[in-house]
């Protein structure tokens, strides 16, 4: 065995040297994971599910067959969600999280060596899921309000309506949505798929379903990480015309979801109320946070999501002395646009009470 590993060593061989040069050039996603007394950084709602519903799902789980493999396409899954939206079963495809999703729809649908539209700033793991497809994202810039720039989208578009769009909204990390009208203009223009990224839907104003029924190549993604408190479980769904579907499921891969998450989507979306209930308490809360945010100094940007972008002139101060008190947000300066930048997640009645004596305190130093 030493031999061997010596004989490696010494080959000369690197075998990173084999992995596509576009791909070697990117970077890992990361987060600090280390527990925090107020974790606001990565979107997710502030409590677990009920522990009637996560007894139900292990128990559904003990009396599967853990030695039989799973359904290939999660197809009890998929029916249940495509009656909860009203749209056909074959429409629908399940994953793990969302992102999976994006990245077979990706895969199948970027033209090798082409562009895909999309908007800058906005997900961080876009531009990686593109590239591992074969093709480069091209960003339009967000004026300085953090709106969506869907003017400057739309005439992107007019110049080259063939190529593919990328679009999440609310947008992530500014919070910023786009009207069902202004993603129909976009529509009309397009000759090429819309991945319209609604991992937060269920926290915004708007409401992007209807433009399934009369627009063929949309395809809205949605996840169970966020409203319905299963981000470690890992879930997401994409719904689309069932012929597009339909090829997707050739490349994903079989048996992606296991017993375990297929279950927990089933009886979490036959108790919807939950789920319901807590997103009117965070959107309810939402507008106390940024009236708090907005109070102690920092500027603040519209949201229809489950968090707040701000902006401070010594935001990297401001977050180290969050975290010196156990309150962890994301530092965004790094992306497109938003030096100075953090983003917060609207959490409960205790990490609020938390902030803004952690703002109070921290106040003079930050001035």
């Amino acid at each position: 065995m030493k031999a061997d590993t010596e004989g490696t060593a010494g080959s000369g061989i690197d075998p990173v040297t084999f992995v596509r040069p576009e791909l070697r050039a990117l970077k890992p996603y990361h987060l600090d994971l280390a527990p925090c007394a107020h974790k606001l950084d990565q979107n997710e709602v502030p409590w677990d599910l009920p522990r009637r519903l996560k007894r139900a799902i292990a128990e559904a789980l003990v009396e599967r067959d853990w030695a039989r493999y799973p359904d290939f396409h999660a197809d009890v899954l998929r029916e249940r969600l495509g009656a909860a939206y009203g749209w056909p079963a074959a429409g629908v495809l399940v994953g793990n999280g969302s992102n999976e999703l994006l990245g077979v729809a990706l895969e199948a649908l970027t033209p090798i060596g082409g562009e895909v539209l999309g908007v800058e700033p906005s997900f961080g793991l876009y531009p990686a899921l593109v590239r591992k497809s074969g093709g480069a994202l091209r960003g339009v810039r967000a004026a300085s309000d953090m709106r969506l720039p869907l003017e400057a989208l739309e005439r992107e578009i007019e110049r080259d309506p063939t190529r593919p769009v990328l679009l999440c909204t609310p947008n992530n990390p500014t919070g910023a949505a786009a009207t069902p009208c202004e993603v129909e203009r976009l529509l009309e223009r397009l000759r090429a798929p819309l991945l319209l990224d609604n991992a937060y839907g269920e926290f915004c104003n708007h409401d992007y379903l209807p433009l399934l029924h009369v627009h063929p190549h949309l395809v809205i993604f949605r996840t169970f990480s966020k409203a319905w408190s299963l981000a470690g479980l890992r879930l997401g769904y994409l719904l689309a015309d069932p012929r597009l579907v339909e090829q997707l499921l050739k490349i994903k891969l079989p048996y992606n979801l296991g017993h375990g998450t297929a279950i927990a989507g089933a009886q979490v979306l036959a108790a919807r109320d939950v789920a319901e209930r807590r997103v009117r308490v965070l959107r309810g809360r939402r507008s106390q946070w940024a009236a708090m945010l907005a109070d102690a100094g920092l500027q603040v940007f519209p949201s229809e999501a489950n968090f707040i972008l701000v902006r401070h002139q010594a935001s990297e101060r401001l977050r180290d002395g969050l975290e010196a008190r156990g309150i962890r947000v994301r530092d965004v300066g790094g992306y497109v646009g938003l030096t100075g930048c953090l983003r917060v997640s609207v959490g409960d009645g205790r990490s609020l009470r938390a902030v803004r004596r952690a703002l109070s305190e921290i106040g003079r130093g930050v001035s």
